[in-house]
């Protein structure tokens, strides 16, 4: 029964990538379409398989302790659809007689909340939601989830083949990066994450360079609560960019990395000064007690095979300027070929290379970039180095670098493509790159 409704769901995603007008597009076919999404659906399979054989504690596994804690709060729904209501929107969330439903979650609330929304409860709530149409099987889920984050990545396609000149390296570093096929199809917050980061950065995209619509800055407002609310900081990763962007498109004849430059200058004035406008959040204070809090919860973690030691953070500009480079080594470098202690190591650690490889390639095969294309460009350089220095910074164990650091390899690798003239690379020269 579980594999019957698995094909069907399957079968009516493929169907909808066939006939909807969102999916057309001047380069990729709908059959090859269908076959990413088939890739994207056994790489969710693959993850699972992993978190059961490779992880082995189900118990906390994010996979699993999320769909545990998602079957607890279905079954509300069954004895009344008003508090299932409430548990899912939040809305009159905190009523006593809710709680004969929390005291049964594990993962509801937090150890450590650090005043900040509860990022758990996204994607349990997207596991209650999925029950009503899965009969409960996590394998349905899966397919889900895979149809979701292809969605996100379908519309990154779509924003920057605009931009692009080469769609066959566009395709690759958007779909088949291995890293990003494994970690943004199964059931974690990284599917969700791609699929509201796509549509944010597909409807600013739409604002900012083609019309403005009211039904645009609705969805785009919807998607970045969705992104907010999955994970937070990857909305603030990707708002340095767009404000540049916005105040480059503003004052057009401006030079656009002057702009870039003061306006991430901006930003990091009010990221060490914001608790002096809102008391309670003394961002720099955040980061490093998140630090601590993740160091200290490795020394009774005996399963975190991957730990690194990574230097605590001072609170202060300086605290913060120093560790940096170190973080970013981190975050594009490691893990690298020589600390393969297994094979979840290998694919990283591949891409680590690759990533190295053409950053050198940048300094020797450089082409030129077209005037009207710096703006995203510039974006996906802000986007990578905020979200991989705050992954470097926070972030003591390699397996969850690997991870957390996913969002933002699509972006990095759409770099690589529009700075190295690959045409001009010998063993390259024969390929037919492209359309």
């Amino acid at each position: 029964m579980e594999v019957l409704i698995c094909i069907a769901y399957s079968v009516l995603f493929i169907f909808l990538i066939h006939k909807l007008k969102f999916f057309e597009n001047d380069f990729i076919s709908k059959k090859i379409l269908s076959l990413l999404f088939i890739i994207k659906i056994a790489s969710a399979f693959a993850i699972t398989l992993i978190y059961t054989y490779y992880y082995k504690d189900n118990f906390e596994s994010d996979i699993f302790k999320y769909f545990s804690d998602g079957k607890v709060i279905y079954s509300s729904l069954h004895n009344s659809p008003t508090d299932f209501l409430r548990l899912i929107t939040g809305i009159g969330s905190d009523s006593p007689h809710l709680e004969q439903y929390y005291k049964l979650t594990n993962f509801w609330f937090k150890q450590h909340d650090y005043n900040l929304l509860n990022d758990n409860r996204t994607i349990i709530r997207f596991n209650a939601i999925s029950m009503i149409f899965s009969f409960g099987y996590l394998s349905v889920h899966n397919v889900f989830m895979a149809f979701l984050s292809f969605l996100g990545l379908t519309a990154i396609y779509k924003t920057f083949s605009k931009y692009v000149e080469n769609k066959l390296l566009l395709t690759i570093a958007i779909y088949l990066i291995p890293s990003v096929l494994i970690w943004t199809s199964g059931v974690l917050k990284e599917g969700l994450v791609m699929f509201s980061l796509g549509f944010v950065i597909y409807y600013f995209d739409k604002l900012t360079f083609q019309n403005f619509k009211v039904s645009y800055f609705i969805l785009l407002l919807l998607f970045a609560f969705l992104l907010f609310i999955t994970k937070f900081y990857i909305l603030l990763a990707i708002i340095p960019g767009m404000l540049s962007i916005l105040v480059s498109k503003i004052l057009k004849n401006t030079n656009k990395i002057l702009i870039f430059i003061l306006v991430h200058l901006l930003v990091l004035t009010i990221f060490f000064n914001f608790h002096k406008m809102v008391r309670d959040y003394n961002l720099p204070l955040l980061i490093s007690t998140k630090q601590v809090d993740f160091i200290n919860m490795l020394k009774y973690d005996s399963h975190a095979g991957s730990q690194i030691q990574i230097p605590y953070i001072e609170p202060s500009l300086l605290g913060f300027v120093k560790n940096i480079p170190n973080a970013l080594f981190n975050s594009f470098f490691r893990p690298h070929i020589f600390e393969i202690k297994s094979f979840m190591y290998i694919i990283p650690s591949i891409e680590n290379f690759l990533i190295l490889f053409f950053i050198l390639l940048i300094f020797f095969k450089t082409k030129k970039i077209k005037q009207e294309n710096i703006y995203w460009i510039l974006f996906c350089i802000s986007f990578v180095l905020i979200l991989f220095t705050l992954c470097g910074l926070t972030t003591p164990v390699l397996g969850a670098l690997v991870r957390y650091r996913t969002p933002a390899l699509p972006f990095l690798f759409i770099i690589f493509i529009t700075f190295i003239d690959f045409n001009n690379i010998s063993f390259l020269k024969k390929l037919k790159w492209k359309k």
